[in-house]
């Protein structure tokens, strides 16, 4: 049965261990009066007597008792559903993350309108929304003090356990901290709390499960970890550029561009601090020393040795695309938003913060494609959605939402660079794909509804 939105009210008047409902919802729901159900939101559970009342519409009115045993953060229009003699509401939805700020106008610092912006997208379908910490997390009570975001402001409150998580640790370093780990593993083993995206990408592990796949293995540059000199210098002859890149790292840190040019030597590209910097080489052995020390160093046995791909170029300039895709409410990959991104002049990387713009995606393939440019946009959609569902047979746990950064050759071949399970948003900053950003954060509660079996 599906869930549906309900009147919830709490009345001094419902004896204390009963759930008043108006008739219309014992009718659709098949309850008698006098009979005993479960009512459930989140993790807390209380047994109560159904009366049913000639109310109209679909009322429920809850005692005082029974709100407080169930955590009610605030009452109104909720959604609720009937299943197995168990009334559910919610569902109760929690954003995970780290770094609060004891701020009661931005709890969360930077971050906090990212989290305010999901809250809000999803408010018509009336799920409970809150954003919360390890710290937060009360385990001996099985409560969670979340921060909501009601009528324009921030309310810290006491909450039940939520039925999802969504994951939203900003980085590897907090990823990696022991009360995160903690907290998510103990959800894990001791609740029935849904989680996704959760944790980061290994771009070796990632390249390795998509690359060894046959629907997906045409994407793949030519990749190795870790690199070779003469796994470098043949990838140099062969594709006169590779990338040599972190396999744990992000926002294009730490990435180097070396191309090979016959008579002059090895140039090698990267961005330090606020600007590019360009080194030239006569042997690849030389700047690996400068760089790392050695070719067996414990940093260069972290990177990874990609192919470089000769991509479409908008005024000279390389583009990429960032495909954000979000499982929708019957849990199907959706592309949501195609973020043309050009890389800055001298950059390695296409990165808004290394000095990437975003263009709009359609009048860049119809300037490179002409005719054929809605053909290569369905392809990348295609591919987007291959490789989504595809990684979602290879990992363990749950994904719902990624973001893809795709190159196009000039052939209108499509290159798969990286998978990201905690995609940045800054696409969405671009005029053309603002409204791409509200169905992106309206994502987010479409598939919790999903997973919780709200829908």
């Amino acid at each position: 049965m599906k869930s549906i939105l309900c009147q919830i009210r709490i009345h001094s008047k419902t004896p204390a261990k009963a759930i008043v409902i108006s008739q219309a919802l014992g009718n659709l729901w098949g309850c008698q009066s006098g009979q005993s159900i479960k009512v459930q939101l989140g993790n807390k559970t209380v047994i109560t007597r159904v009366i049913i009342a000639p109310l109209t519409g679909n009322k429920i009115f809850l005692s005082p008792a029974v709100a407080r045993q169930l955590l009610f953060p605030y009452t109104g229009t909720i959604r609720a559903l009937f299943t197995d003699k168990t009334l559910k509401f919610g569902p109760v939805i929690g954003i995970l993350t780290t770094g609060f700020r004891h701020h009661p106008e931005q709890p969360f610092g930077s971050r906090t309108q990212l989290f305010r912006s999901f809250i809000q997208a999803g408010f018509d379908e009336k799920p409970f929304i809150y954003v919360f910490t390890p710290e937060m997390v009360n385990w001996q009570n099985q409560t969670v003090r979340g921060w909501y975001f009601i009528h324009n402001r921030w309310h810290p409150l006491l909450s039940p356990f939520p039925d999802v998580i969504y994951e939203r640790i900003p980085n590897r370093r907090a990823e990696s901290m022991a009360q995160v780990q903690s907290c998510l593993n103990r959800f894990k083993k001791n609740t029935a709390c849904k989680i996704f995206n959760q944790g980061f990408f290994n771009k070796w592990s990632i390249h390795q499960m998509l690359n060894h796949h046959p629907a997906t293995s045409t994407f793949m540059p030519e990749t190795y970890m870790p690199p070779t000199l003469e796994i470098m210098e043949r990838m140099l002859k062969e594709h006169r550029m590779v990338y040599l890149k972190p396999s744990g790292g992000s926002l294009g840190l730490g990435i180097f561009r070396i191309t090979y040019h016959p008579g002059k030597g090895y140039y090698c590209r990267f961005h330090k601090g606020n600007k590019n910097v360009l080194h030239l080489f006569r042997s690849l052995k030389a700047l690996i020393s400068h760089y790392f020390g050695s070719i067996h160093s414990p940093r260069f046995k972290k990177y990874l040795v990609q192919q470089g791909i000769r991509l479409i170029r908008n005024n000279h300039r390389p583009v990429d695309f960032r495909v954000h895709m979000h499982k929708d409410s019957k849990g199907h990959w959706k592309v949501v938003a195609i973020g043309s991104k050009a890389a800055g002049f001298g950059c390695v990387t296409t990165h808004v913060r290394t000095g990437g713009s975003i263009i709009r995606t359609d009048e860049l393939l119809l300037k490179t494609f002409h005719q054929h440019a809605s053909d290569v946009k369905k392809i990348i959609i295609r591919a987007a959605i291959t490789i989504a569902e595809t990684l979602e047979e290879q990992i363990d746990g749950t994904l719902g939402e990624l973001g893809l950064d795709i190159g196009v050759d000039r052939n209108g071949r499509v290159w798969l660079f990286e998978v990201n399970a905690k995609p940045g948003r800054h696409i969405f900053l671009h005029p053309s794909l603002r409204e791409a950003g509200r169905r992106s954060a309206k994502y987010i509660t479409d598939y919790c509804l999903n997973l919780t079996n709200f829908i």
